[in-house]
């Protein structure tokens, strides 16, 4: 999506009257109203008149003594408004030419084309469904089948259906069928094969809906239209009152698409698992990236050398792939911290290629994520603590980044909201990464609940990093079982040989706490590395 100047006041009006008809635009009439404004005054150049209290006293009628100090009633509705327009553009507007946004910070709106990406294939062109089939991941959302009679959990089934299908879009890496395309299929019996050839889509996502007197009862299934056979399913069982509907459609909603479309979602795990079985010369643009999840869950010299050829040949593919970038620079900034390779300036490349790939995909949250790994690593927390909130807000349910982000926020000390982010990331999926016990080891380890610091370490599962053993080797040492300290401290020594000198250059790397630091270099002391500055 990119700003163009030869954008005329025609299309941009015509595209605000098409939003503002759509029933797909969720917004209430003094929102709508809002909306109006902002644009009008925009096309008329008077962006300097767009301000809340202009708003405030043109649309929602306040008088001149308005103070929004007291009266928060433009900055709450600008809020909804953003999700409004949000909701329409991932469902209802998602083939729209011209995109109408109101950027976080102000209230003067900004226009954009859409530039159409066809599906990467191979050399990087549009191809028949089976292409779609072996390539990025696609998904459809089948209407909620109602298996009661009633209208109001009619509206609650497509509701939900709605949502579900806004949810999932919202991660970049799944192509989403918009809901007009599959509301058709309502009421009808499917043939998952036959509808995955016509839709193009390699995932179906079905459920049904039941009400009893006190509860609504969900049932949720994907289906993989290659074999038509159901992968996952979960049934959600809430409490329903007049007041909560919309609540258990988004919490439902947002469970169901950190589970099988986040970055370690079923999908993404699946199509993993796939593409290590393809010879390199059948690879895609995508299949670089899946290598990339594959290093992840490994964290190996091997997996990282795999990954980063993969991507490297991708860029070549596709020069505008930002997420390759992204994860190239994700690849160096990891290397930096973890010296699989001896790779000069890692840093310096690490924010070069996340920095491309943000100018490429400025709205995909996990390219975004890429340069918030770089500024940590950096140890540059303002600018890192300025671009998370920038990232989350792209998608603050995407369980895989608000995890990563509440990771990182914890190990540079911002432990409260760090560790509340990381809980809400491994709730939205249980298939998290297990180096997320890295940060709750820490939680635990620096509250002196040792007991509880060494379960975490053991969650951690990476024997082959060094923070596997020192994890294990400071706690077991602090909770006085001194043998099994030393017996984790010499598995620690053959896999960093030269720990003792580089250990708290290689510890500092992660975490930017001076006094747990100290602490973990006390623990280790205690396990025999007396060596260890």
């Amino acid at each position: 999506m990119t700003t163009n100047k030869k954008l005329t006041h025609q299309a941009i009006r015509s595209q605000l009257e098409k939003i503002l008809q759509n029933t797909g635009f969720k917004a209430s009439a003094k929102q709508k109203q809002f909306l109006s404004f902002v644009v009008e005054e925009t096309l008329e150049d008077r962006t300097s008149q767009i301000k809340g209290y202009t708003i405030a006293v043109a649309v929602y009628g306040r008088t001149e003594t308005f103070d929004p100090q007291v009266d928060p009633i433009v900055r709450v509705e600008a809020g909804r408004l953003r999700r409004a327009l949000d909701h329409y553009y991932l469902t209802a507007g998602s083939n729209d030419p011209v995109r109408i946004v109101i950027p976080k910070g102000t209230y003067i709106p900004a226009f954009h084309t859409v530039q159409k990406q066809p599906p990467k294939t191979k050399m990087g062109t549009a191809g028949s469904a089976e292409n779609m089939l072996s390539g990025e991941p696609t998904i459809a959302v089948m209407p909620l089948i109602c298996m009661d009679d009633h209208n109001e959990q009619e509206y609650f089934a497509d509701g939900l259906t709605e949502e579900l299908t806004t949810e999932i879009a919202r991660y970049q890496d799944i192509r989403v069928i918009a809901s007009q395309s599959t509301m058709r299929f309502k009421g009808q019996t499917i043939d998952p094969k036959k509808l995955g050839h016509d839709l193009g889509v390699r995932y179906l996502l079905t459920g049904s809906v039941r009400k009893d007197s006190k509860a609504i009862k969900v049932t949720i299934r994907l289906i993989d239209t290659l074999t038509a056979e159901q992968i996952w399913g979960k049934s959600y069982k809430r409490e329903q009152t007049t007041v909560n509907i919309i609540t258990i459609q988004e919490e439902i909603a947002y469970r169901v698409s950190g589970v099988i479309a986040d970055q370690y979602g079923l999908i993404i795990r699946r199509l993993s698992k796939e593409s290590r079985k393809k010879a390199p010369t059948d690879l895609q643009a995508y299949d670089a990236v899946l290598r990339f999840y594959q290093y992840e869950t490994e964290l190996t010299p091997e997996a990282f050398d795999t990954a980063l050829t993969a991507l490297e040949n991708a860029i070549e593919i596709d020069p505008d792939y930002g997420m390759a970038y992204a994860m190239i620079g994700h690849l160096h900034a990891d290397n930096y911290a973890l010296g699989f390779r001896k790779i000069e300036k890692p840093l310096e490349k690490a924010l070069n290629y996340a920095q491309k790939g943000v100018a490429l995909e400025p709205q995909n949250q996990f390219v975004r994520d890429a340069l918030t790994l770089v500024y940590f690593h950096q140890g540059n927390k303002a600018s890192f603590m300025m671009h998370v909130e920038e990232t989350l807000d792209l998608n603050p349910n995407s369980a895989y980044v608000v995890g990563v982000a509440g990771w990182h926020m914890s190990l540079f000390g911002e432990w409260h909201q760090g560790i509340a982010l990381l809980e809400k990331g491994m709730k939205l999926n249980p298939y998290y990464p297990t180096w997320f016990h890295l940060a709750t080891f820490m939680n635990c380890y620096r509250a002196a609940e040792y007991e509880l610091a060494y379960a975490e370490a053991l969650k951690f599962n990476y024997p082959t990093l060094f923070w596997d053993p020192v994890m294990r080797a400071t706690a077991l040492s602090q909770m006085g079982r001194i043998e099994e300290a030393e017996s984790a401290v010499n598995q620690l020594l053959k896999v960093e040989p030269d720990f003792e000198t580089q250990g708290r250059y290689l510890i500092n790397r992660y975490l930017k706490v001076e006094e747990i630091a100290d602490k973990i270099v006390e623990g280790l002391h205690k396990a025999g590395l007396d060596k260890l500055e």
